[in-house]
């Protein structure tokens, strides 16, 4: 039984997989102002919100089959080990640089993604996702050296929200043309692809059960840590997708493939320890404090 409701033909059509993705995306738009707007008002609460934009990068393997580009995370940054989108904040380039973007005078950026955007969003939405494509971008090259005019940009996804980080991530998805000089920044070990085809077979999906320190687990009210993941393996051996960047790709696939997630068995489970710097300083701090409000909460 296939998980998606497309023919999978449709993935060796670079053309025709990027038309879909254009029009699913526009067919079902982001929540980009509608998050903004609640951010605001709990931010007149007293709630302090952190805000990323982040790319979902696609590219086409020279047997013609596609896939997603992801980041290592290196020694070097908090989260060390883990498989992230290109990303990080807003900064006062990326505004400037996103109104002429959503103004569509930006040289740097291309795509039908743009059009697309401007109908499904509107003004006041595309001109909020303008700002995290540009930041997407502008991360991207720095992390990884790639140009901004390699990207094809085909559209944005629904906002992901980190509730224990007050975190909200903008994702948006552009398909890379050509190659590009690959030079990757301290804060990135290497890059990571992963076939389309790897969220397609249900044989990769695992259960990690993660070993946490003690306060950790205190902080959050429960024994054990068990997420689901993507476990593929990399000329470099394996390699385990879960958490944030997870979600956002099934989403993706969801929207644009009509992808089912699959039941995973309770016994497909992989142990996986936490590195001693992977909970450091104040990501430590601010991931506790989001835990034990997610308990009073509940």
């Amino acid at each position: 039984m296939s998980l998606i409701s497309v023919h999978p033909n449709i993935l060796k059509q670079p053309d025709a997989f990027s038309d879909l993705i254009i029009r699913r995306l526009e067919e079902h738009p982001h929540d980009f102002l509608e998050r903004q707007n609640i951010i605001r008002e709990e931010s007149k609460k007293g709630a302090r919100f952190a805000t990323s934009g982040v790319l979902m990068l696609l590219r086409y393997t020279e047997s013609g089959d596609p896939e997603v580009v992801l980041t290592k995370r290196s020694a070097h940054v908090v989260q060390p080990g883990d498989l992230s989108f290109p990303g990080g904040h807003v900064s006062r380039r990326d505004h400037y640089h996103g109104a002429l973007v959503s103004r569509g005078i930006s040289p740097l950026v291309r795509g039908r993604g743009l059009s697309a955007g401007r109908r499904s969003a509107g003004r006041r939405g595309f001109r909020i996702a303008a700002d995290y494509l540009a930041t997407a971008l502008r991360e991207a090259w720095e992390e990884t050296g790639l140009p901004h005019r390699s990207v094809s940009y085909l559209g944005s996804l629904p906002a992901y929200g980190l509730t224990s980080f007050r975190r909200v991530i903008y994702p948006s998805v552009g398909m890379l043309r050509g190659r590009w000089p690959i030079t990757i920044n301290w804060e990135v070990e290497k890059l990571v692809h992963i076939g389309v085809d790897s969220f397609l077979d249900e044989q990769n999906y695992h259960w990690i059960d993660f070993a946490v320190p003690d306060d950790i687990k205190e902080a959050s009210g429960r024994d054990q840590w068990r997420f689901p993941a993507l476990v593929v393996n990399d000329h470099d051996g394996r390699e385990i997708l879960w958490g944030a960047t997870f979600h956002v790709i099934l989403s993706f696939l969801y929207i644009v493939l009509g992808l089912s997630f699959p039941d995973i068995p309770k016994d497909r489970l992989i142990t996986k320890n936490i590195p001693d710097n992977y909970f450091t300083g104040g990501f430590k701090k601010s991931f506790t404090e989001g835990l034990k409000r997610e308990r009073e909460n509940s």
